[in-house]
C-alpha cells in the first residue's frame, strides 16, 4: 500500500512541475537545499590503448567482465522484509546487466583519488576507468580535482566508445579552498533514467562535513515506469582523519534527504566513508546495512574506505549480490599503473529493476 502511495504522490509531484525544485527547506540538521542543474557540452576524447607490449596489461580490444575482477564478497545477512526474494551472495556476480532487458541495475561508488587533467592525459589510465565504469548502470564518482569543465565529458566520451551510452551529473566544487573537489553520477541512458532538474548538493552552512554531499534521483528503465524501481543515492566524502565525527551525522542526513520532496524511502548512501563498514555498524541510528562487509577497497588492500549503505525497512530491491572491483591483480597491473588509475578500487551492489524487488 505504501508503494502504490509512492507512486501516486510521485506522478502527482511530476504532474505539478515538481515546485520544490526551484524552493529552499527547513530540514532537520541542516539549513537548506540548494540545486544545480547540470548541462553537458560533447568534447573530443582522448586517444585509446592499454598495450604495454610483453608487460601482461591487457590491450584496448579486452572487454573486463565483473566475473573476472571480483576480489571478494561475503554472505550479507540482513533481516529483509521479504527476504525470500532474495538471492544467495555467490563468490562472483553474474555477467554485466548491459542488456536493456536485464531486470537488474549494478550501483556503484569509485573515488577516482585527484581525478585531473594529467591522468585524462594519459590514455591508458582513461581506457582503465572506461572499462571499469562501463560494467555499471550507475556510478557516483568522488574526487573530481581539476579546475576544467571539459574534464568529465572526455572521460564519457571515452566511455561511449562501446556499445554503453553514459552520461553524467555533476555537482559543483566544495570543500574548503585548496580542497575544492566535486562529486558527479555516470549512468547508462538504456538503463536509467534521471530528472536533472533534481540533482542538488546538501548545503552544510556550519561546515560540519567537509564535503556537501550530492544527491541524484534515479528510476530504472527496463521496466514499465509504473512498476519501476526509484531511488536516491547520496554522493559522500569523509576525510580519514574526521570520519568518526562525520559518519555520525549520516542518520540526520538521511532525515533531511526524506523531507526533500522526492516522497523517495529508498535513499542509498554510497562514497568514500573514510572508514571500516564495523564503524559504519555502529553509527547510532543509521538503520543501514552496509553492502560490502570486511573488505580492503584500497589497491593497497590495507584499508576499507568505501561502502553502499541500504536501508533494512524499505529497499527490498537489493538482490544480496555486492563486490569489490581489484583492477591491480585481475588486469595484471603493476602497482604503480594500478594507483595511477586510483587508489581506491570500486564497489558496487546489485538491485532489482522493479520496484519491491519481485523480479530476479
Amino acid at each position: 500500500m505504501f508503494r502504490l502511495w509512492k507512486r501516486y504522490l510521485l506522478l502527482a509531484a511530476t504532474a505539478g512541475g515538481l515546485a520544490y525544485g526551484s524552493q529552499h527547506y527547513q530540514l532537520d540538521g541542516w539549513q537548506h537545499l540548494r540545486l544545480h542543474p547540470v548541462t553537458q557540452t560533447p568534447m573530443a576524447a582522448p586517444a585509446v590503448g592499454w598495450d604495454f607490449g610483453t608487460s601482461g596489461v591487457p590491450n584496448s580490444s579486452h572487454a573486463m567482465n565483473p566475473a573476472e575482477v571480483v576480489r571478494n564478497t561475503k554472505q550479507l545477512i540482513p533481516v529483509w522484509k521479504n527476504s525470500s526474494l532474495r538471492t544467495a551472495l555467490a563468490g562472483k556476480p553474474d555477467a554485466s546487466t548491459k542488456s536493456v532487458a536485464d531486470p537488474r541495475i549494478r550501483v556503484a561508488s569509485f573515488n577516482l583519488h585527484a581525478f585531473n587533467e594529467t591522468k585524462l592525459r594519459k590514455a591508458p589510465v582513461t581506457e582503465t576507468l572506461a572499462r571499469i565504469i562501463r560494467q555499471f548502470d550507475v556510478v557516483a564518482i568522488q574526487h573530481i580535482s581539476s579546475r576544467q569543465n571539459d574534464i568529465l565529458p572526455l572521460l564519457v566520451d571515452r566511455i561511449n566508445m562501446s556499445d554503453r551510452r553514459f552520461e553524467y551529473m555533476r555537482g559543483p566544487r566544495v570543500g574548503t579552498d585548496g580542497q575544492k573537489q566535486q562529486f558527479a553520477f555516470l549512468f547508462d541512458t538504456d538503463r536509467i533514467e534521471t530528472d536533472r532538474d533534481q540533482l542538488y548538493t546538501v548545503d552544510d552552512p556550519q561546515s560540519l562535513m567537509d564535503y556537501d554531499p550530492l544527491v541524484g534521483w534515479f528510476r530504472a528503465k527496463q521496466v514499465n515506469p509504473e512498476r519501476a524501481f526509484t531511488f536516491t543515492l547520496v554522493n559522500i566524502r569523509f576525510d580519514p582523519i574526521y570520519s568518526s565525527k562525520q559518519r555520525e551525522l549520516l542518520p540526520r542526513l538521511v532525515r533531511s534527504i526524506r523531507q526533500d520532496g522526492r516522497i523517495e524511502d529508498d535513499v542509498l548512501l554510497l562514497g568514500d566513508f573514510g572508514c571500516s563498514s564495523k564503524e559504519l555498524q555502529n553509527v547510532t541510528g543509521l538503520s543501514m546495512v552496509h553492502a560490502i562487509d570486511d573488505i580492503a577497497t584500497t589497491v593497497s588492500g590495507e584499508s576499507m574506505l568505501d561502502n553502499i549503505l541500504i536501508p533494512t525497512r524499505s529497499t527490498d530491491e537489493f538482490t544480496g549480490r555486492a563486490g569489490v572491483i581489484d583492477f591491480l591483480r585481475q588486469l595484471n597491473l603493476s602497482y604503480d599503473q594500478a594507483m595511477q588509475v586510483s587508489s581506491h578500487l570500486p564497489v558496487w551492489a546489485e538491485f532489482s529493476a522493479f520496484e519491491g524487488g519481485f523480479a530476479k
